[in-house]
């Protein structure tokens, strides 16, 4: 008995043509290929049967291609499409991409990429669906709320009950070979996390990391797998690229969104086939090296744009770890203050300076847009700063200011509270003492005119 496999649908109103598709998969071993010639039937068909691809033709009486294409992205959004049809321009196929399909085709098709373009899309199915069960099982199953091992993350300042139980994630999925991709905000700590996972791994090799951002395609190449001599000019001696080192280990790839086509290309076969071509050579390479890469861009919407491969994304997706951002949990606030200022203090070599509570007040509301990254650079400044022995709020205030974020909960008031007469008194004349009695500058601090501030001050309402 012939092994079906996967279920195709084939939706064409040229029976020709579907005679053509089911005859050149069928050639290939997929033989669970259902045909429709009526396009009004597609979408029924599809919600009562289980399908793993649709190929469809774009130009079709009735319903248009272009319509059903719509529809499965909102009622199947799993299920991957290749678009078949006459139109060979580059805005139609950037059109049906936009859109969701997973790849376009002109007719007269090539059987040899119709059946590379359909064993393609059928391995992210697969994926798709691992990934979907994958994460059903992890909601079933309740993860433990701190890792066995806290030792392994102890880089990692943290008081957080979401870190911890991230700390637990990883340290489940360390020992998988499979590919593990860190989301998060730009500065949250996704290296940290890189290397937890490779701490957890028990793998032997090294943790290499490079960020990916800004390399072109043969940057990237030669970076990640070298080059041969006389690859390029000035190749006058062969090099192993950065996938020779970590053997054994784990590549860290930092922004991998960012990555163009053709080295996502070239990534995905290094995830599929564990091989690499280094720049110059026809002979493939082997590697074994666990891949981490990590992302602050949604990737979802990458592949909705046609910027980011859909097939890609279900491999390097495998595992998937979730840093939430430093606002998420401000219970990490004061350590990791403390944390910081005794490291700006060893650098400096002077005393560990004391963190009073009014720095903890200024910073404990603020929402930290660059994340724990931008709060190391705010203790750093203040230690450096600071001549007394204890952290100076002042130039944490300053800075604040700075970024518009002296909110009333970052303001300190005496009890009772001042009038607002008093208060403006109050400002004005901290203006004018910063600024050695120069109104101008006074008034730029105030955001207020000069002939308001200098009324005032003729008037005798401001002290001097």
């Amino acid at each position: 008995m012939v092994e079906k496999g996967p279920a195709i649908l084939a939706v064409d109103d040229d029976p020709v043509a579907l005679e053509l598709i089911r005859t050149t998969l069928s050639a290939h071993g997929m033989h669970n290929v259902e045909l429709l010639s009526d396009s009004r039937s597609a979408m029924s068909f599809l919600r009562s049967r289980r399908v793993s691809l649709l190929l469809l033709d774009l130009f079709m009486p009735h319903v248009s291609g272009a319509d059903i294409l719509a529809r499965v992205e909102e009622e199947f959004p799993r299920v991957p499409v290749i678009v078949l049809t006459v139109d060979d321009s580059v805005d139609a196929a950037v059109e049906c991409m936009r859109m969701g399909a997973f790849d376009f085709m002109t007719k007269p098709f090539d059987r040899n990429r119709l059946v590379t373009s359909v064993r393609a899309a059928l391995r992210v199915h697969d994926l798709e669906t691992r990934v979907s069960l994958f994460a059903a099982r992890e909601a079933r199953e309740a993860p433990r709320t701190e890792p066995a091992r806290p030792e392994l993350f102890a880089s990692i300042v943290t008081e957080s009950d979401s870190m911890m139980r991230l700390f637990a994630y990883v340290e489940a999925v360390g020992p998988s070979p499979n590919a593990v991709l860190i989301t998060g905000e730009s500065g949250s700590g996704k290296e940290l996390v890189a290397r937890a996972v490779h701490e957890t791994s028990g793998r032997s090799g090294e943790f290499v990391p490079v960020n990916v951002s800004g390399l072109d395609d043969s940057m990237f190449t030669d970076t990640l797998f070298g080059h041969r001599q006389g690859a390029f000019t000035g190749a006058d001696r062969p090099r192993s690229g950065l996938v020779e080192r970590a053997a054994g280990g784990t590549l860290f790839l930092d922004e991998v969104g960012e990555l163009e086509t053709a080295s996502q290309i070239k990534l995905l076969r290094l995830l599929q086939e564990q091989e690499y071509y280094p720049l110059g050579s026809d002979e493939p390479h082997r590697a074994e090296v666990r891949i981490v890469a990590a992302t602050n861009a949604d990737l979802v919407a990458r592949q909705q744009s046609g910027a980011f491969r859909r097939d890609l994304y279900y491999r390097l997706v495998s595992h998937h770890a979730h840093v939430p951002a430093l606002r998420e949990r401000p219970e990490d606030v004061g350590p990791l203050i403390r944390h910081f200022v005794r490291e700006s203090c060893a650098v400096l070599g002077r005393e560990v300076l004391t963190v009073n509570g009014r720095v903890l007040e200024l910073l404990e509301h603020y929402p930290f847009p660059g994340n724990v990254r931008e709060l190391q650079a705010i203790v750093a400044d203040a230690v450096s700063r600071s001549t007394g022995r204890e952290l100076s709020p002042e130039v944490v205030q300053e800075y604040l200011a700075r970024q518009g974020a002296l909110t009333p909960a970052a303001l300190r008031f005496p009890d009772p509270l001042p009038t607002l007469a008093e208060v403006e008194d109050a400002l004005i004349t901290e203006a004018l003492r910063r600024t050695s009695g120069n109104q101008s500058a006074a008034a730029r601090l105030l955001g207020v005119a000069q002939s308001t501030l200098s009324r005032r001050t003729r008037a005798g309402q401001i002290r001097r």
